[in-house]
């Protein structure tokens, strides 16, 4: 992740420097100027650095010839979601799913090759309606913003905690997840002990489990294992998000 990190440390130093030259120039009226400026090129920065990301897990779009009928699951589902165009990829990497929003109607997901060999066709209805649920409720700024923060200081991890915590209390990033959950839960018509274990069971595949995340955490569905010592990402514990789905942990 070494090169999306210094994509996006150089761009946020850039802002910064805009920032103040506006402020020198022309006061407030040129701090403001300077402002939108950074707005703009923070933007266009984060979409910069999703694509980099999607290319550093090697991700290559899934369309075509689809026989586990996940493609037309997420087709036949996503404007009951608000989304007019959601493209899938897939990905050789341990990774768990990811998704981003780069519009307001418009999603992407990242899958592993191996996730729809080991659910069944059920399971595969569950998991379109779960990772739309997720996507419709997750920020297509704010989300890659919280992950420009802890890859911009995951050398300095000491000066970073409580700039994520501020952060992800302020943007409500747990409280966003389990009401993901809860939304999820309802749009199925399924007992809520059969989503509950579906969910775990996500979270049990090892071609999920990731060495080491940096930054990535935000764009995930699933939960951490392990926050390690600075564990700063308030992601809900999986024995919460499954008590708010069917009212008990397993």
């Amino acid at each position: 992740m070494r090169t999306l990190t210094q994509v996006w440390v150089f761009f946020i130093a850039l802002t910064f420097l805009f920032l103040l030259l506006g402020f020198q120039l022309a006061g407030r009226a040129g701090l403001l100027v300077a402002f939108l400026i950074s707005l703009f090129i923070v933007y266009a920065t984060l979409h910069r650095g999703v694509r980099l990301f999607r290319k550093k897990l090697n991700a290559q779009e899934f369309s075509g010839n689809d026989a586990s009928g996940f493609l037309t699951e997420i087709e036949s589902n996503k404007l009951k979601f608000g989304f007019r165009k959601i493209h899938v990829y897939k990905t050789e990497h341990s990774s768990p799913p990811l998704i981003w929003r780069s519009k307001a109607n418009e999603g992407h997901l990242i899958i592993n090759n191996q996730l729809l060999d080991h659910i069944n066709e059920t399971e595969i209805k569950l998991l379109a309606v779960f990772l739309l649920s997720h996507l419709q409720n997750r920020s297509f700024l704010i989300t890659p913003i919280l992950s420009v923060i802890n890859q911009s200081f995951f050398n300095f991890n000491i000066f970073s905690i409580g700039l994520s915590h501020v952060a992800n209390f302020f943007f409500k990033t747990k409280k966003d997840i389990l009401y993901s959950d809860i939304k999820f839960r309802n749009a199925v018509d399924f007992p809520a002990y059969e989503v509950g274990y579906f969910v775990n069971k996500l979270h049990q595949f090892e071609f999920h489990q990731t060495a080491k995340q940096i930054g990535t955490e935000y764009f995930s569905v699933l939960s951490l294992k392990k926050q390690g010592l600075y564990g700063h990402y308030d992601i809900p514990d999986l024995n919460l998000r499954l008590q708010k789905i069917m009212g008990f942990s397993i």
